[in-house]
C-alpha cells in the first residue's frame, strides 16, 4: 500500500499538469451545479409555460412524474421538481466517467511519450500495484469532484425546497446510490477500459480520441436505455450498481492478465 500511495501521489501531480484533463474539473462541476439549482428554481416557470403553450415535451415530463407512485400524491410543482432532480442524477455520473476516462487515456501512453515508463517498469513494483496506482490516480480526482459538487448542489436545492415546500428535497436514496456507488463504479469501468486502450497506443492524442469514440458512446447508450428504468425503480438502480461492479472486476482481471511490461518496453504497438 505504501508503494501504491507513492505512485498515486505521482499520478495526481501528472494529472494536474495535463491541460486536457484540468478543464473538465472546472467546467463540468460548474455546469452540474448551475443545471441542478437552476432547474429546481425554474420548475414553476416551466410548469406555467407547459400549460400555456401546451409543450408536448414538458407535458410528457409531468405525466412521467405523476406515473411514479411515490410522487403521485404530491402537489404538481413538488412532484415535477423531485422528478427532474432524480433524472439529473445521470448528470453526476458523467464527471467520474468522462474525467477518469480522459485521465486514464494518458496513463500509460503518456509515460511512454515522456520517456518515464521505462524507469517505472524497471522498479520492483508489481503489475497489480502499477495498474492500481494508475487507476486510482485517474479515478480519485473526478469522484472527489463529483461528491463535492453534489454536496454543494444539495445545499442549494434544499434551500429552495424548504422555501417552497417546507421540506428538503435531497439527497434521496436514488441520489445516494447514483452519486456514491454507481458513479464511481462506472468511472472504474471507464478507467480500466481506457487504460487497456492506452497500453496499446503510441500517441497520447490518439488514446484520447479513442476514449471519446468508445467510452462516451457506451455511457450514452447505457444511460439512454436504462436511465428511465433507474429513475422509476430503486431495484433497477441497485442492479445497475451490481452490473457496473461486475464489469469493473472483469476489466481489472483482463488488464492484469494482458499487461506485459516486457512487451511494452520491447515491442510497443
Amino acid at each position: 500500500m505504501r508503494l501504491v500511495t507513492l505512485f498515486l501521489t505521482k499520478e495526481l501531480r501528472d494529472i494536474h499538469r495535463n491541460r486536457n484533463v484540468v478543464p473538465l474539473y472546472i467546467i463540468m462541476p460548474l455546469l452540474m451545479v448551475v443545471f441542478t439549482i437552476g432547474f429546481t428554481w425554474m420548475v414553476p416557470t416551466i410548469l406555467a409555460m407547459a400549460r400555456t403553450q401546451q409543450d408536448p415535451g414538458m407535458l410528457a415530463a409531468i405525466r412521467a412524474a405523476r406515473a411514479i407512485p411515490e410522487f403521485a400524491g404530491m402537489p404538481e410543482p413538488e412532484a415535477l421538481t423531485r422528478y427532474v432532480l432524480r433524472t439529473l442524477v445521470g448528470f453526476y455520473l458523467l464527471l467520474p466517467t468522462v474525467g477518469a476516462g480522459t485521465a486514464a487515456a494518458f496513463s500509460i501512453v503518456g509515460e511512454k511519450t515522456q520517456r518515464t515508463l521505462e524507469p517505472i517498469l524497471a522498479t520492483p513494483i508489481t503489475d497489480r500495484q502499477l495498474l492500481l496506482g494508475k487507476m486510482l490516480g485517474a479515478l480519485v480526482p473526478p469522484i472527489a469532484a463529483s461528491w463535492a459538487v453534489a454536496l454543494i448542489a444539495t445545499i442549494g436545492v434544499d434551500l429552495i425546497g424548504w422555501h417552497r415546500f417546507g421540506e428538503t428535497l435531497m439527497p434521496d436514496r436514488f441520489w445516494l446510490v447514483g452519486v456514491l456507488l454507481l458513479g464511481p463504479l462506472l468511472g472504474a469501468s471507464a478507467t480500466l477500459l481506457t487504460m487497456r486502450l492506452s497500453a496499446r497506443m503510441t500517441d497520447a492524442q490518439a488514446a484520447n480520441q479513442a476514449t471519446a469514440l468508445i467510452v462516451m458512446p457506451i455511457f450514452l447508450v447505457v444511460l439512454g436505455v436504462f436511465g428511465r428504468i433507474m429513475v422509476a425503480s430503486f431495484t433497477a438502480a441497485l442492479v445497475s450498481c451490481a452490473v457496473a461492479l461486475a464489469a469493473a472486476l472483469y476489466l481489472l482481471q483482463v488488464n492484469l492478465a494482458r499487461f506485459r511490461r516486457e512487451e511494452i518496453l520491447t515491442r510497443w504497438k
